[in-house]
């Protein structure tokens, strides 16, 4: 049976911010005007975080492989 593994806390941080930045910001961002680029505001800013999604969550996998490489842990 495997142990329970812990998550670092900057990698949980790190897994979250898109979470935030495109469920919890709804009222912020749901408007047409201005526009980016041609696009509509909301259209724009969803665009945005699809793209900085794999970036925070490879951030968060590097943070918790070095976490764990410190703990002993290792992994592949």
């Amino acid at each position: 049976m495997r142990s329970a593994t812990r998550i670092s806390r900057g990698a949980l941080l790190l897994a979250v911010v898109p979470f935030i930045g495109l469920d919890l910001t709804v009222a912020w961002w749901d408007r047409i005007e201005p526009t980016i680029a041609g696009l509509p505001f909301n259209l724009a800013w969803m665009i945005a975080w699809t793209a900085l999604t794999p970036l925070c969550l490879w951030g968060a996998h590097r943070l918790d492989r070095r976490g764990a490489a410190r703990r002993g842990g290792g992994g592949p």
